[in-house]
């Protein structure tokens, strides 16, 4: 009955997991937006821009998500529903990539049921499963090269196959994010010290197979994009870039799951390694460290040194849109893959010495961790749906109202909100959020210059968001820009047409979240002189 139980831990989690993805909201993150103009320009006019006919620009992070959208929208489908797709579909291929690098490290069934349980249960990957961006797709992927290494170095004899899958694997994660370069560097100088000792034609032919199949066409891609976009990185990389040594929002993102979601499974691993710490270190050694799995030592060495470097550099960064710890959370799998390493070495020692009592604790700490990821599901159930009413309520009838409303050739600025609001209007969009914008981001640029900017587009219609209903009002991470703009005596050339809102009772969090639409004044009589004053949608029309 026990080892049934053993066994069917997991299940467990698989059907939490199905259940939690049911009654979740299915909502959009306003990002997700972004890849999906990106996707739609290459499918319907063959370039990967923000603007068609305009200068490229970078803004998205990885090549992949939006490519492969693009040949759903090729075929006729929705990218918001192929999006959804791939996060749900990566999600559950990364809880099995998880379970196949468990059974390489020859993890116990105890020990990778309690793994496997954490990663199906923990209640931000529903929010990201869902959200419309690439960081399931990232994180299931980090999980195949993980088990891919594993497999490498745990082969008895070269297997030219498995070199081959493993670079073919880092190549497609380094176009998915380019973080995962990375990776691919910390894995081939892993695998060449693994191999100094062997037969030197095994390492000439692992080099030249790197440099074919991962170095030339990482190289090929990267000039394309250089010589494409005009820059060495995404362009939401200098974004995010803080100017100081340490972010700390970033610092205190880190902090909070730490708590949350790190720290009792590493308790459980301590409450386990104090018990016996010499006979679990030996077993540690056995397993995973002594001779012919001193390979094993060295990868995973090298995907925990690639981990923290990772974290390292986003504690520099100025994290936006960082909802559900999204940036550390795509690293969960990896952590989970330790914990259960050393749940295995460990449990294994306490079931020699029959320590009853340190697997109740175990049991234990287990339980609490179980019911704080309950607690935090239903708290980013509230959330995302608050946020979804944002979206669908806000955000598309704006985008909507511009495409009926303004004229194709007019230009659309958007402040900051520049997702679904172009995705819907389909016009030329001025991004103030700079993800989509390089000139916004020169550090030289005055509030003289930026203003100079913002009105030398002349666009048709200006999408603003508030945090105030009777007044534009924003603190934002580029400072209050919006008050500036609607002060500029610039500005009277436009006229406040609609506000839009949720039905949200007070207190939710997208009661307080607006958006203001002005049309140019011409543009307004226009429209004006054709549309009956009753107003559209959940909108406000003045």
């Amino acid at each position: 009955m026990v080892s049934v139980l053993r066994r069917n831990f997991y299940v467990i989690g698989i059907i939490y997991a199905l259940i939690a993805l049911v009654i979740f909201p299915k909502w959009t993150i306003d990002d997700a937006y972004i890849i999906y103009r990106y996707a739609d320009n290459l499918a319907k006019y063959g370039e990967l821009t923000w603007n068609v006919g305009q200068d490229p620009i970078e803004g998205y992070t990885g090549l992949v998500l939006p490519v492969i959208l693009a040949l759903f929208i090729k075929l006729g489908l929705s990218p918001v529903l192929m999006g959804k797709i791939i996060g749900i579909g990566s999600y559950f291929l990364g809880g099995l990539l998880l379970a196949l690098a468990l059974k390489k490290l020859e993890v116990s069934d105890l020990a990778r049921s309690i793994a496997l349980l954490l990663y199906f249960t923990a209640p931000f990957s529903f929010s990201h499963a869902w959200g419309g961006l690439e960081t399931t797709l990232y994180s299931a992927m980090l999980m195949m090269c993980t088990y891919l290494l594993l497999n490498v170095v745990t082969s008895r004899q070269p297997r030219q196959s498995a070199e081959i899958w493993l670079c073919v694997a880092l190549l497609f994660t380094s176009l998915v994010r380019p973080e995962a370069a990375l990776l691919a560097g910390i894995s081939f100088l892993a695998i060449l010290y693994i191999k100094r000792r062997g037969r030197k034609g095994d390492l000439r032919a692992f080099v030249i197979r790197f440099i074919l199949i991962y170095a030339i066409p990482g190289l090929i891609y990267f000039l394309w994009r250089w010589q494409y976009y005009g820059q060495l990185f995404p362009n939401p990389f200098y974004v995010k870039s803080n100017p100081g040594l340490i972010s700390k929002g970033s610092l205190l993102s880190l902090a909070l799951f730490t708590i949350y979601y790190l720290l009792i499974p590493t308790l459980v691993c301590l409450a386990v390694y104090l018990t016996h710490p010499r006979r679990v270190r030996e077993r540690l050694s056995e397993r995973y460290f002594s001779g012919a799995k001193s390979g094993v030592k060295i990868a995973l060495l090298a995907i925990l040194a690639f981990a923290v470097l990772i974290y390292l550099q986003y504690l520099r960064s100025r994290l936006l849109i960082n909802f559900e710890f999204r940036f550390f959370a795509q690293y969960y799998p990896i952590f989970l893959l330790f914990v259960g390493a050393f749940l295995s070495a460990g449990c294994g020692v306490l079931q020699e010495k029959g320590q009853n009592v340190a697997k109740i604790w175990i049991g234990l700490l287990v339980a609490i961790q179980l019911a704080v990821n309950v607690a935090h599901l239903n708290k980013y159930r509230f959330l995302r749906s608050a946020y979804e009413d944002m979206i669908t309520q806000e955000h598309i009838p704006a985008g909507l109202f511009v495409r009926e409303s303004v004229p194709p050739e007019e230009w659309l600025i958007v402040v900051h909100d520049a997702g679904a609001i172009p995705y819907y209007a389909r016009h030329k969009t001025v991004d103030f959020g700079r993800l989509n914008n390089e000139y916004l981001l020169q550090k030289k640029l005055s509030q003289s210059d930026i203003l100079d900017y913002f009105f030398s587009f002349n666009a048709g219609a200006v999408v603003m968001t508030s945090f105030k209903w009777n007044e534009v009002s924003q603190l934002w991470i580029f400072g209050r820009e919006a008050e500036q703009i609607v002060h500029d005596p610039r500005f009277d050339r436009y006229v406040l047409v609609k506000k839009y809102k949720t039905d949200a009772a007070p207190g939710s969090p997208s009661s307080e979240y607006f958006e203001f639409l002005f049309l140019r004044k011409n543009l307004y009589a226009a429209w004006n002189s054709g549309v009956n004053l009753e107003g559209q949608g959940k909108g406000s029309q003045l």
